[in-house]
C-alpha cells in the first residue's frame, strides 16, 4: 500500500489523532471527546466507526440500508424490526445516537434533499 506497512498506518493514524485540536474565535482547544471536524480525517474514520456499528448490528428483516456519511435510510419488514435495530444500533455506543423519523401527513420521508414515500410498493421520489 504505497509503501507503507499496517504498522506505519497505525504509528500515522495515533500522530493524526494525538494532535486532536480546533480554533473557535482565534482560540485554540483542545476536543476531549471524539474527533475535531478540522481534522481530514474525521469523516473517514466516522464512516468506518459507523460501519463497524452497523455490521454489528444489522440483523434479518431490513430490506434495504444506506448511509450517506451520518443520514441513514432504512427499509423494514415491519416497524417492530426498525424499532429493535435502532435500539441495537444505539446499544453499541453511549456516544453514539441514531434516531427515527417518522413520515410526514403526505407520507413522505426526508431523506437529505429529497422525499420519498411508497404506494403499493412503488417508490416516489420528490
Amino acid at each position: 500500500m504505497l509503501g507503507f506497512s499496517a504498522s506505519d498506518i497505525e504509528v500515522l493514524l495515533e500522530a493524526a489523532l494525538a494532535c486532536n485540536i480546533f480554533c473557535f474565535n482565534h482560540i485554540f482547544y483542545a476536543q476531549k471527546r471524539g474527533l475535531a471536524m478540522a481534522i481530514r480525517i474525521a469523516s473517514l474514520l466516522a464512516i468506518v466507526f459507523l460501519d463497524h456499528i452497523e455490521k454489528a448490528s444489522l440483523k434479518k428483516g431490513i430490506l434495504f440500508y444506506k448511509r450517506y456519511i451520518h443520514d441513514v435510510f432504512a427499509i423494514g419488514s415491519s416497524l417492530s424490526v426498525l424499532t429493535s435495530t435502532l435500539a441495537e444500533l444505539n446499544s453499541k455506543d453511549v456516544n453514539v445516537k441514531f434516531t427515527m423519523e417518522e413520515a410526514g401527513k403526505d407520507g413522505f420521508l426526508l431523506f437529505l434533499n429529497t422525499r420519498v414515500r411508497f404506494c403499493n410498493g412503488i417508490p416516489e421520489i420528490r
